[in-house]
């Protein structure tokens, strides 16, 4: 079976993080996917000094007061909890470590933990310099993800180097995915 698929694509410049905090959402990226996005029960993982009023933070480190303290690589929510998951993880393991005394986590569970919590019909996000397609480690409820946006993000300010806004959406199977994502199918 082939297949090609549809999904959003662009370039989104934007400022630079201005709260002081390391590794801060760039300025404007938050305004720009609640345009397109957002959940009324939205998760936000690795947070850090990151607040949502409506939704939910989670981080690792207690100091940066998150709602819960919690490893991203076993989150303590229910299946299908959350109707937006966003994850802004440490890029690597030298930055996991440099900027936050951390080690790097799995991607593989993170990504696998963040499809688990989030509701069918809903939206994961993720910013990071990798573009995950597929994974054998993969568990059941990442391979009923489907990529709606792959965005390139860079900020204007100095150097900046680019990542990727990588959105899925959770569908409940193979013919619901083909007619959201209106893919075309050759027998």
């Amino acid at each position: 079976m082939n297949y090609k698929p549809k999904y959003y694509k662009d370039v989104w410049v934007l400022g630079p993080n201005i709260t002081g905090y390391p590794g801060g959402f760039p300025r404007g990226l938050v305004e720009k996917i609640r345009k397109r996005w957002w959940g009324k029960k939205r998760l936000w993982l690795f947070s850090g000094s990151f607040k949502d009023p409506g939704g939910t933070t989670v981080d690792i480190n207690p100091d940066v007061h998150p709602d819960v303290v919690a490893d991203a690589q076993n989150l303590p929510f229910e299946d299908e909890s959350f109707d937006f998951v966003m994850a802004d993880p440490p890029y690597s393991k030298e930055e996991g470590q440099k900027l936050y005394g951390l080690p790097y986590p799995s991607m593989v569970k993170v990504l696998n933990e963040m499809a688990r919590v989030t509701k069918t019909g809903g939206y994961m996000l993720l910013l990071h310099r990798i573009v995950p397609l597929q994974h054998p480690y993969f568990n059941e409820h990442m391979h009923r993800m489907h990529i709606e946006a792959i965005i390139g993000i860079c900020v204007t300010a100095s150097m900046s180097n680019m990542r990727a806004l990588t959105v899925w959406r959770k569908m409940e199977n193979l013919e619901v995915f083909i007619k959201v994502s209106g893919v075309e199918v050759d027998g």
